[in-house]
Protein backbone atom coordinates (compact mmCIF):
# COMPACT_ATOMS: atom_id res chain seq x y z
CA UNK A 1 0.00 0.00 0.00
CA UNK A 2 1.84 3.45 -1.04
CA UNK A 3 1.90 6.36 0.62
CA UNK A 4 -0.78 8.17 -0.63
CA UNK A 5 -2.98 6.11 -0.71
CA UNK A 6 -2.92 6.09 2.99
CA UNK A 7 -3.09 9.61 3.62
CA UNK A 8 -6.55 9.46 1.02
CA UNK A 9 -7.97 6.68 3.71
CA UNK A 10 -6.54 9.14 6.89
CA UNK A 11 -8.43 12.05 5.41
CA UNK A 12 -11.73 9.81 4.54
CA UNK A 13 -11.58 8.73 7.67
CA UNK A 14 -10.95 12.41 9.89
CA UNK A 15 -13.58 13.56 7.51
CA UNK A 16 -15.86 10.82 8.36
CA UNK A 17 -15.18 11.63 12.70
CA UNK A 18 -15.81 15.22 11.72
CA UNK A 19 -19.20 14.21 9.93
CA UNK A 20 -20.31 12.19 13.25
CA UNK A 21 -19.26 14.69 15.47
CA UNK A 22 -21.30 17.96 13.63
CA UNK A 23 -24.37 15.73 13.25
CA UNK A 24 -24.43 15.11 17.07
CA UNK A 25 -23.34 18.72 18.08
CA UNK A 26 -26.49 19.69 15.87
CA UNK A 27 -28.78 17.32 17.31
CA UNK A 28 -27.70 18.45 21.10
CA UNK A 29 -28.15 22.24 19.61
CA UNK A 30 -31.62 21.53 18.70
CA UNK A 31 -32.47 19.40 21.78
CA UNK A 32 -31.42 22.71 23.47
CA UNK A 33 -32.88 24.91 21.93
CA UNK A 34 -36.35 22.85 21.80
CA UNK A 35 -35.97 22.81 25.11
CA UNK A 36 -35.23 26.49 26.20
CA UNK A 37 -38.48 27.40 24.39
CA UNK A 38 -40.37 25.04 25.82
CA UNK A 39 -39.28 26.61 28.98
CA UNK A 40 -39.75 29.88 28.02
CA UNK A 41 -43.23 29.38 26.87
CA UNK A 42 -43.60 27.52 30.46
CA UNK A 43 -42.45 30.21 32.22
CA UNK A 44 -45.28 32.62 30.35
CA UNK A 45 -47.63 30.75 30.66
CA UNK A 46 -47.55 30.63 34.70
CA UNK A 47 -46.97 34.52 34.41
CA UNK A 48 -50.81 34.24 32.17
CA UNK A 49 -52.13 32.00 35.43
CA UNK A 50 -50.22 34.80 38.35
CA UNK A 51 -52.67 37.66 36.24
CA UNK A 52 -55.58 36.03 36.38
CA UNK A 53 -56.16 34.72 32.72
CA UNK A 54 -57.65 31.28 32.08
CA UNK A 55 -57.28 29.43 29.13
CA UNK A 56 -57.79 26.29 27.99
CA UNK A 57 -55.25 23.85 26.52
CA UNK A 58 -53.17 25.23 24.35
CA UNK A 59 -51.66 23.26 20.92
CA UNK A 60 -47.96 23.77 19.95
CA UNK A 61 -48.55 21.80 16.83
CA UNK A 62 -47.79 23.96 13.96
CA UNK A 63 -50.08 24.22 10.97
CA UNK A 64 -49.47 24.93 7.27
CA UNK A 65 -50.93 27.43 5.07
CA UNK A 66 -51.29 29.16 1.86
CA UNK A 67 -51.20 33.13 0.22
CA UNK A 68 -54.44 33.10 -1.58
CA UNK A 69 -56.14 35.45 -3.97
CA UNK A 70 -59.87 35.90 -4.59
CA UNK A 71 -63.18 38.23 -4.75
CA UNK A 72 -66.24 38.11 -3.01
CA UNK A 73 -69.21 37.33 -5.39
CA UNK A 74 -70.72 40.02 -7.09
CA UNK A 75 -73.81 40.19 -8.85
CA UNK A 76 -74.50 38.01 -11.71
CA UNK A 77 -71.45 36.03 -9.89
CA UNK A 78 -71.28 32.47 -8.84
CA UNK A 79 -73.80 33.28 -5.34
CA UNK A 80 -76.32 35.32 -7.35
CA UNK A 81 -77.10 32.75 -10.06
CA UNK A 82 -76.82 29.93 -7.73
CA UNK A 83 -79.86 31.72 -5.98
CA UNK A 84 -82.27 31.39 -8.71
CA UNK A 85 -82.39 28.39 -7.55
CA UNK A 86 -84.00 28.81 -4.00
CA UNK A 87 -87.11 27.84 -2.98
CA UNK A 88 -89.86 28.92 -0.16
CA UNK A 89 -88.06 32.10 0.58
CA UNK A 90 -88.00 35.85 -0.70
CA UNK A 91 -84.09 36.79 -1.52
CA UNK A 92 -82.65 39.85 -2.84
CA UNK A 93 -79.02 40.23 -3.87
CA UNK A 94 -76.99 43.90 -3.07
CA UNK A 95 -73.54 45.38 -1.83
CA UNK A 96 -72.22 41.16 -2.91
CA UNK A 97 -74.23 40.00 0.06
CA UNK A 98 -77.49 37.65 -0.63
CA UNK A 99 -80.11 38.45 2.06
CA UNK A 100 -83.39 35.85 2.37
CA UNK A 101 -86.70 36.03 4.60
CA UNK A 102 -87.86 32.20 4.63
CA UNK A 103 -91.40 32.09 3.89
CA UNK A 104 -92.14 30.19 7.23
CA UNK A 105 -89.73 30.15 10.31
CA UNK A 106 -87.38 26.99 11.24
CA UNK A 107 -87.37 25.47 14.21
CA UNK A 108 -83.89 24.72 16.26
CA UNK A 109 -82.09 24.05 19.44
CA UNK A 110 -80.68 26.66 20.24
CA UNK A 111 -78.01 24.54 21.94
CA UNK A 112 -77.67 22.61 18.57
CA UNK A 113 -78.76 24.52 16.02
CA UNK A 114 -76.25 22.74 13.37
CA UNK A 115 -78.35 19.47 13.91
CA UNK A 116 -81.53 20.86 11.87
CA UNK A 117 -79.41 23.91 9.78
CA UNK A 118 -77.24 21.11 8.13
CA UNK A 119 -80.50 19.41 6.63
CA UNK A 120 -80.82 23.36 5.58
CA UNK A 121 -77.42 24.02 4.04
CA UNK A 122 -77.01 20.85 1.99
CA UNK A 123 -80.13 21.44 0.19
CA UNK A 124 -79.27 23.37 -3.12
CA UNK A 125 -83.03 24.78 -3.23
CA UNK A 126 -82.71 26.04 -0.01
CA UNK A 127 -78.92 27.83 0.06
CA UNK A 128 -76.85 28.04 -2.34
CA UNK A 129 -73.45 26.78 -2.68
CA UNK A 130 -74.23 25.27 1.07
CA UNK A 131 -71.68 22.60 0.15
CA UNK A 132 -68.70 25.06 0.76
CA UNK A 133 -70.00 26.04 4.11
CA UNK A 134 -69.47 24.76 7.67
CA UNK A 135 -71.03 25.29 11.20
CA UNK A 136 -68.57 27.07 12.97
CA UNK A 137 -69.84 26.93 16.68
CA UNK A 138 -66.93 29.93 17.62
CA UNK A 139 -68.63 32.30 15.70
CA UNK A 140 -71.74 31.79 16.39
CA UNK A 141 -74.10 33.34 19.33
CA UNK A 142 -77.02 33.17 20.84
CA UNK A 143 -79.20 35.05 18.13
CA UNK A 144 -76.72 34.27 15.36
CA UNK A 145 -76.08 30.93 13.53
CA UNK A 146 -72.60 31.00 11.35
CA UNK A 147 -71.77 28.75 8.96
CA UNK A 148 -68.05 29.45 7.54
CA UNK A 149 -66.79 28.93 4.04
CA UNK A 150 -64.26 26.70 4.08
CA UNK A 151 -61.57 27.29 1.86
CA UNK A 152 -58.06 24.52 1.61
CA UNK A 153 -59.29 23.56 4.74
CA UNK A 154 -59.76 26.49 6.76
CA UNK A 155 -62.65 29.04 7.53
CA UNK A 156 -63.02 32.38 6.45
CA UNK A 157 -62.97 34.50 9.18
CA UNK A 158 -63.97 37.08 7.85
CA UNK A 159 -67.13 38.80 6.28
CA UNK A 160 -66.12 37.82 2.74
CA UNK A 161 -67.24 33.96 2.51
CA UNK A 162 -70.01 33.35 5.68
CA UNK A 163 -73.44 32.23 5.87
CA UNK A 164 -75.80 33.58 9.02
CA UNK A 165 -78.48 32.78 10.29
CA UNK A 166 -81.23 35.42 12.08
CA UNK A 167 -83.26 33.67 15.19
CA UNK A 168 -85.89 35.29 16.61
CA UNK A 169 -86.57 34.87 20.42
CA UNK A 170 -88.21 32.14 19.64
CA UNK A 171 -85.09 30.26 18.76
CA UNK A 172 -86.42 29.75 15.04
CA UNK A 173 -84.45 31.02 12.12
CA UNK A 174 -86.56 33.65 10.19
CA UNK A 175 -83.79 34.00 7.17
CA UNK A 176 -80.07 34.62 6.43
CA UNK A 177 -77.53 37.02 5.35
CA UNK A 178 -74.55 35.08 2.84
CA UNK A 179 -71.80 36.41 1.37
CA UNK A 180 -69.53 33.54 -0.91
CA UNK A 181 -65.28 33.87 -2.09
CA UNK A 182 -65.07 33.27 -5.34
CA UNK A 183 -61.88 32.46 -7.92
CA UNK A 184 -59.64 31.36 -5.26
CA UNK A 185 -56.39 31.28 -5.84
CA UNK A 186 -52.89 30.02 -4.77
CA UNK A 187 -50.35 32.82 -4.34
CA UNK A 188 -47.89 30.93 -2.76
CA UNK A 189 -46.84 27.49 -2.02
CA UNK A 190 -47.46 25.89 1.34
CA UNK A 191 -46.27 27.65 4.08
CA UNK A 192 -45.30 26.73 8.12
CA UNK A 193 -47.70 28.80 10.65
CA UNK A 194 -47.43 29.31 13.88
CA UNK A 195 -48.39 27.08 16.30
CA UNK A 196 -51.79 28.10 18.84
CA UNK A 197 -50.22 28.07 21.88
CA UNK A 198 -47.03 30.77 20.44
CA UNK A 199 -50.08 32.82 18.74
CA UNK A 200 -51.78 33.22 21.95
CA UNK A 201 -48.12 34.14 23.94
CA UNK A 202 -47.51 36.77 21.35
CA UNK A 203 -51.41 38.13 22.11
CA UNK A 204 -49.66 38.90 25.79
CA UNK A 205 -46.32 39.64 25.53
CA UNK A 206 -47.45 42.56 23.38
CA UNK A 207 -50.56 43.67 26.35
CA UNK A 208 -53.39 42.42 23.96
CA UNK A 209 -54.65 40.37 27.02
CA UNK A 210 -55.51 42.12 29.69
CA UNK A 211 -55.72 40.44 33.19
CA UNK A 212 -58.40 38.95 34.91
CA UNK A 213 -59.96 37.68 31.54
CA UNK A 214 -60.41 34.00 29.67
CA UNK A 215 -59.33 33.19 26.50
CA UNK A 216 -62.58 31.53 25.32
CA UNK A 217 -60.86 30.06 22.31
CA UNK A 218 -58.52 30.58 19.24
CA UNK A 219 -59.15 29.40 15.46
CA UNK A 220 -57.25 29.55 13.10
CA UNK A 221 -58.80 30.17 9.25
CA UNK A 222 -58.23 32.79 6.14
CA UNK A 223 -58.59 36.88 6.87
CA UNK A 224 -57.93 39.18 4.10
CA UNK A 225 -54.65 40.89 3.81
CA UNK A 226 -55.58 43.56 1.57
CA UNK A 227 -56.74 44.24 -1.18
CA UNK A 228 -55.58 44.77 -4.37
CA UNK A 229 -56.22 46.49 -8.16
CA UNK A 230 -56.10 43.31 -9.85
CA UNK A 231 -59.79 42.05 -10.74
CA UNK A 232 -60.91 43.63 -7.49
CA UNK A 233 -58.92 40.44 -5.95
CA UNK A 234 -58.32 40.33 -2.08
CA UNK A 235 -55.25 38.71 -0.49
CA UNK A 236 -56.05 36.33 2.16
CA UNK A 237 -53.85 34.81 4.80
CA UNK A 238 -54.09 32.19 7.59
CA UNK A 239 -54.89 33.84 10.75
CA UNK A 240 -55.24 32.90 14.36
CA UNK A 241 -57.84 34.86 15.67
CA UNK A 242 -58.46 34.99 19.65
CA UNK A 243 -61.58 35.40 20.96
CA UNK A 244 -60.81 37.18 25.26
CA UNK A 245 -63.82 37.84 27.86
CA UNK A 246 -62.72 40.51 30.44
CA UNK A 247 -64.23 39.05 33.70
CA UNK A 248 -64.48 42.27 35.53
CA UNK A 249 -66.80 44.36 32.71
CA UNK A 250 -68.02 41.03 30.54
CA UNK A 251 -66.49 43.15 27.38
CA UNK A 252 -65.47 40.28 24.36
CA UNK A 253 -63.49 41.39 22.18
CA UNK A 254 -61.58 39.50 18.80
CA UNK A 255 -57.65 39.63 17.78
CA UNK A 256 -56.64 38.39 14.81
CA UNK A 257 -52.66 38.03 14.90
CA UNK A 258 -50.89 36.96 11.42
CA UNK A 259 -50.19 32.95 11.17
CA UNK A 260 -47.14 33.42 9.02
CA UNK A 261 -45.29 36.22 11.03
CA UNK A 262 -46.97 36.64 13.78
CA UNK A 263 -48.02 40.58 13.11
CA UNK A 264 -51.02 41.49 15.38
CA UNK A 265 -53.76 42.78 12.57
CA UNK A 266 -55.17 45.97 14.11
CA UNK A 267 -57.98 46.05 11.20
CA UNK A 268 -59.71 42.94 12.67
CA UNK A 269 -59.83 43.53 15.78
CA UNK A 270 -63.61 43.76 16.94
CA UNK A 271 -65.75 44.28 19.96
CA UNK A 272 -68.90 41.40 20.31
CA UNK A 273 -72.17 42.24 21.57
CA UNK A 274 -72.17 40.27 24.62
CA UNK A 275 -75.78 40.77 25.04
CA UNK A 276 -76.01 38.02 22.00
CA UNK A 277 -73.63 35.66 23.43
CA UNK A 278 -74.80 32.78 25.06
CA UNK A 279 -71.70 30.87 26.32
CA UNK A 280 -70.38 31.27 29.58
Amino acid sequence: MNFKRIQWIFFFAFLLFDVIIASSLLVENRFIVTNNQGSRSSLVLKEMKDDSINFGKLSSKQRKGYYLSGYRSTEDGQLDNASSRLRNQETHFSNNTLTSEFNEPLNVNIETPNVRLNELVHNNHQIALGRYYRYNPYLSTGRVVVYTQMVEGRPVMNGDGQLRFRLNANHEVTGYTQTFLEGVKILRPETATISQKRAVIWLYKHNQIPNNSRIRWAQLGYSRLLSTNTDNRNVYIPTWVTEIKTKNSGAVERISINAFNSTIMKNTTTSVNTEALNRK
